[in-house]
């Protein structure tokens, strides 16, 4: 559910709830004991409100259901509250509330906290049905959830019963219950913020997504909603609340004018809470981007000055921020913190500054062709029929056309093209690159074509950039990601590389008959071996005749697999940099468990591997080497 209605209806139903622990907490402070006629009845209502909202939720979850106009809205709704993880939360809450108001007009002088303790439980389970619990590979996240909801509610709800507190006048004791919460409130901000964090980072995904979904717009609007009721809380606690005692007319106006500020900074904040509820979580929504920048150090740290003026600015904004924090912790009344925030902004801004490059509407886009062989070597055709006259055959940027352009065309084999997002390059193709030296390739290129493009662009600056990869490894440094593929063997089984992800290792072996067969007979006699120090064997016919060595050969998909891997070939020794020398006859090269490419080795170029031991040696490394990062994602980035 997206809708207004909805958003509205879960609004009613966190603030009637927050509302009821707010009236406890506030009587507690006040030390108001026994439970009185007037917040029995105000507590009853707003639990009434809490169930109707509720069911009105239920309503509208029935009416969203597909097929609802062919069927029984009963038959669907028992179905949706009986087989569905949604249903049985729902019960469990409004049972918890109509618990509560049973035991509050039933009970006696302990009833509103008893009352209250049920509420708190109901609003515990509200994230069960929720985005966070969908975050399968984080089951802990609806417990964090919950314990945000239950300390924002108690902050949030107690300010309407204090504000109510100084309406009512002295004998309601509203200094005595500020004063107390004013001691209570920092811990109960500290961990609703504390758990709202854990919870952004989960469901944003990546910073961009802040900026660039309306989850993530929505979400910086509910932190703009908070800081404004913490200034007023600031406000509150170190002006007015010192002067309650001072017996001044202006007191008790200005507190009800603050407080009054930050009720209204929280219902802003719950509706931005409401409407994130019915919002697809960033992390599973494309990115759309809408800053003329980007931060990425990967792409402006080797800038002359740049690192100076990245830790420069960032450690301004730390200091800046550790004397704001403070400030707030030794002084009753922190008169400093605008220098502080100063001082922040400004950091951040000069380092911000020093990190940014050009960004664009896709740069964040996720790409919707896998990164995979078949979609390289699609590319590598593309790049051929319409890439080769600018940027040439070897991607230099030195192409029969180019000496007739005002600006050369880009070297895609430098280190510069995967600095640059995937997005960016899709943006370029599709509507060309300022000021005019590429044209946009949306009315001859479709949307699949472009991402081929694209794959194949990366996996050749990636070659370039492999000229340093050697027979050995380098520990616990993974940066070149192994192209995905599928494939079928002659027994008609079939795999795909990603197969071995967390298993083993799997050393590819590209081989040509019949100057491999002997290759291959000592791999097939090193087999089991090999397997028994974490790497599986897996042979590619360049020339398509496969083995009979009785390693597990691969026939469909190895023409884009070795199309693919062949841009691997480059070495330091042998830089080929103009794409003259022909795919070599054999190569092998050994992937992690984890993804990466870690090693090559050329037999045109030395007899390492050769030597069993000397695989062996290898193999043996990347079993016992940690996961250092994360796998590689079926898309480039």
């Amino acid at each position: 559910m997206t809708d207004a209605p909805g958003c509205v209806l879960r609004l009613l139903h966190l603030a009637s709830l927050f509302l009821v622990l707010g009236v406890v907490v506030v009587r507690a402070l006040a030390h108001r004991e026994g439970k009185s006629r007037g917040d029995s009845a105000a507590l009853t209502a707003l639990l009434a409100l809490g169930l109707l909202s509720g069911v009105g939720l239920l309503a509208l979850q029935v009416a969203s259901l597909p097929g609802v106009g062919s069927g029984s809205a009963t038959d669907t709704t028992r179905t949706l509250l009986l087989d569905s993880r949604f249903g049985t939360v729902w019960i469990l809450r409004m049972g918890l509330l109509m618990a509560a108001i049973v035991v509050l007009w039933l009970g006696r002088v302990r009833t509103p906290a008893l009352s209250a303790a049920l509420v708190a439980a109901s609003l515990f389970a509200l994230p069960w049905s929720g985005h966070s619990a969908a975050l399968g590979d984080e089951p802990w996240m609806p417990f964090v959830h919950g314990v945000h909801i239950v300390a924002a509610a108690v902050w949030l709800g107690s300010l309407g019963p204090l504000w109510h507190a100084f309406h009512a006048g002295s004998s309601a004791r509203p200094g005595l219950a500020l004063a107390r919460f004013s001691q209570l409130a920092p811990w109960l901000v500290l961990l609703a913020v504390g758990t709202g964090v854990w919870l952004g980072i989960a469901h944003a995904g990546r910073w961009p997504a802040l900026f660039g979904t309306p989850y993530g717009f929505t979400l910086l609007a509910k932190l703009a909603a908070l800081a404004l009721a913490m200034y007023a809380a600031a406000r509150l606690r170190w002006r007015w609340l010192p002067l309650l005692d001072s017996g001044s007319s202006r007191t008790t106006p200005a507190v009800r004018i603050w407080l009054g500020f930050e009720i209204a900074s929280a219902v802003a904040l719950l509706g931005a809470a409401s409407i994130l509820g019915q919002t697809i979580p960033a992390q599973h929504d494309a990115i759309s981007w809408h800053l003329p920048f980007r931060l990425s150090a990967d792409a402006t740290w080797d800038t002359e000055g740049v690192p100076a003026r990245a830790i420069g600015g960032a450690g301004v904004a730390l200091l800046a921020l550790a004397a704001g924090l403070r400030e707030v912790a030794t002084r009753r009344r922190p008169s400093h913190l605008g220098g502080a925030a100063t001082a922040l902004f400004a950091g951040l801004v000069v380092s911000g500054h020093a990190l940014a490059v050009p960004a664009y509407p896709d740069t964040y886009r996720t790409p919707s062709v896998p990164y995979e062989t078949i979609s390289v070597a699609r590319g590598q055709q593309l790049f051929g029929e319409h890439c080769v006259r600018c940027h040439g055959p070897s991607a230099h940027g030195d192409g029969p056309d180019a000496r007739g352009l005002p600006i050369a065309p880009a070297d895609l084999t430098e280190p510069h093209t995967a600095l640059h997002t995937a997005g960016d390059i899709f943006w370029w193709l599709t509507h060309g690159k300022p000021p005019g030296a590429m044209p946009g390739f949306a009315d001859r290129l479709s949307e699949d074509d472009r991402w081929d493009l694209i794959n194949f662009v990366r996996t050749l600056s990636g070659g370039y950039q492999a000229r340093i990869l050697s027979e050995r490894i380098v520990p616990r440094r993974p940066w070149l990601p192994a192209v995905e593929f599928s494939y079928g063997t002659p027994d008609g089984q079939g795999g795909a590389l990603s197969d071995a992800r967390g298993r083993h290792a799997t050393l590819l072996v590209l081989h040509s008959s019949p100057a491999s067969d002997a290759r291959l007979a000592s791999l097939a006699d090193l087999r089991e071996t090999l397997r028994a120090a974490g790497t599986e064997v897996l042979a590619i016919p360049i020339d398509g005749i496969a083995s009979d060595a009785g390693l597990r050969t691969v026939t469909e998909g190895a023409e884009d697999i070795v199309k693919t891997y062949a841009l691997l070939r480059r070495s330091l020794t042998d830089l080929d940099a103009r794409d003259v020398a022909p795919i070599p006859g054999h190569m092998e090269l050994l992937v992690d468990r984890f993804g990466y490419v870690r090693a090559r080795w050329l037999p045109s170029l030395n007899d390492a591997w050769k030597d069993p031991e000397a695989l062996l040696r290898e193999a043996r490394a990347l079993s016992a080497e940690p996961q250092v990062r994360e796998p590689p994602d079926d898309h480039v980035h």
